[in-house]
């Protein structure tokens, strides 16, 4: 089980990564990859290798910013599945995805169907 994510993405080639062999990398689907640092255990992104509008971009956690001021939160996903205690202050134009919406755009997301076989 997970928890809220807020993260920023960056797109490929915007980003300059050092000391490379302590990056633990995973193929955790054939469309994404995950990477931590193989020394402290932090996340470090999560990024879609498939073809997308969102293909190649970082998704990088504001934790690991030295000073995660000023970025603006911009869309928030599975929006019908937060728990009642997380509640963002909306903002106009802010994009809102609920599962559904999300799986209709990445089907490969859609896990029910196993989950529907006794």
């Amino acid at each position: 089980m997970g928890s809220a994510l807020l993260e920023v993405d960056v797109p490929e080639g915007q980003v300059d990564w050092q000391g490379q062999d302590h990056i633990a990398r995973r193929q955790s689907s054939d469309w994404a990859e995950r990477t931590w640092c193989a020394d402290c255990g932090s996340n470090l992104y999560f990024r879609m290798t498939g073809d997308s509008e969102f293909g190649g971009k970082y998704s990088i956690p504001l934790g690991l910013f030295d000073d995660p001021n000023g970025f603006v939160l911009s869309s928030e996903i599975y929006i019908d599945h937060k728990p009642d205690s997380f509640a963002y202050a909306g903002a106009p134009g802010r994009r809102q995805l609920t599962r559904a919406d999300c799986v209709a755009k990445f089907p490969l997301l859609d896990s029910d169907q196993d989950r529907s076989k006794p």
